[in-house]
């Protein structure tokens, strides 16, 4: 992901969050009681249900979470999206296992090592993924459902793309 976009998309998230938070602070009634006057409070209020996140939602910084653990952890959309990477990073490491271990060609993206072995070949995939995984949590739980898809669409085009390369190229 480039500089640009990532700044992009900090700028339209803390753009969203502001006005959100303008508008709630619009709609905030103050009521004023001078000495002697009584308030009427109910003994027991009824309990106000959970407004539930909408597809383009952003919240204020006051309002509660959009989604539990849950809620994150069980939609099927997040699922979906996460194990779609998983599977393009798998299958990335092993056409580039496959190409390196019965042709002449070489690993030109990890350094230091033209040859690495299966091992090294997932960790240097892994910090990419566990990052995206945790941005793709906050953002469902924080922030909104679409963004879940902007790392994981980049993750499975560029390795979709590099473990192709090795099947057109090195076979």
């Amino acid at each position: 992901m480039s500089m640009s976009k990532l700044a992009v998309l900090l700028f339209l998230c803390a753009a969203g969050l502001r006005a959100q938070s303008a508008v709630a602070a619009k709609d905030v009634s103050i009521i004023t009681v001078h000495e002697g006057e009584t308030v009427t409070v109910p003994e027991n209020p009824e309990p106000q249900p959970r407004a539930r996140a909408g597809f383009w939602s952003f919240r204020a910084p006051d309002d509660p979470v959009l989604r539990t653990n849950r809620e994150a952890f069980h939609d099927k959309t997040w699922a979906v999206t996460q194990s779609v990477w998983l599977a393009a990073i798998v299958f990335d490491a092993e056409a580039t296992h496959q190409g390196l271990a019965h042709h002449n060609c070489v690993e030109g993206d990890i350094v230091g090592s033209p040859h690495p072995g299966r091992g090294e070949l997932y960790l240097n995939s892994l910090p990419e993924y566990a990052a995206g995984t945790a941005f793709n949590y906050m953002a469902m739980r924080l922030v909104g459902k679409p963004l879940i898809f902007e790392w994981a669409a980049w993750g499975v085009i560029e390795h979709a793309r590099g473990g192709s390369a090795w099947i057109r190229n090195c076979w």
